[in-house]
């Protein structure tokens, strides 16, 4: 498996603009992205996932000419098209048909998740190599969701101790010094990216 003891020195960014295309207010804050962000491509609908991940065509080649890495959600056939730094899967492994697949990803890509809560952590560890633990912070996206308690969120760094891991939810680069350890290589973000001068 991907690690990032194994993998050092391939240069995962410690910032991660998620980055909805169907949303207009979102493409100014990607364009202004640089190569030391990381960008994962996601969309809120999950149904037709194949159009979704066609229309990212222009957005790819901006990436590879800016020489961004980026990750998109889960798809064999997509996945070797674009040859992404990783593709990503939630927690319920809903994308994934079949174990094959999985394991065929596994050996060409990182692949990338989050997680809320120790339930989705165990099924989690077995597979991914990127963990977005979420969320830190009370967000703008899901205001009425509490955030994870401290206790919680540094057990679960402690728990990935082998992954690369990530905050995600309301974090700035601010709150991110408060919330991290030895165990956090970054985190993810939408409106820090979108409010950033």
């Amino acid at each position: 498996m991907l690690t990032k003891y194994k993998y050092k020195n391939v240069g995962i960014p410690k910032q991660w603009f998620f980055f909805n295309p169907t949303i207009k207010s979102n493409h100014k804050t990607f364009h202004k992205i640089s190569n030391k962000t990381g960008i994962i491509f996601f969309q809120q609908k999950k149904n037709k996932l194949n159009v979704f991940l066609k229309s990212l065509l222009p957005y790819i080649r901006e990436c590879k000419q800016k020489k961004i890495k980026f990750i998109i959600p889960c798809s064999l056939y997509w996945a070797n098209k674009y040859n992404p730094f990783g593709v990503f899967l939630d927690n319920k492994f809903k994308e994934i048909n079949n174990h094959l697949n999985i394991n065929i990803l596994k050996k060409k890509f990182f692949l990338a998740t989050k997680i809320h809560n120790i339930n989705e952590a165990l099924r989690a560890k077995k597979y991914f190599d990127l963990i977005f633990i979420s969320p830190a912070f009370i967000t703008k996206s899901h205001p009425d969701q509490k955030p994870l308690s401290n206790y919680i969120f540094i057990s679960l760094c402690f728990f990935f101790k082998e992954k690369v891991l990530f905050a995600l939810g309301g974090v700035n680069k601010k709150k991110f010094q408060g919330k991290k350890n030895k165990k956090l290589h970054g985190f993810g973000a939408i409106h820090y990216f979108k409010e950033k001068k």
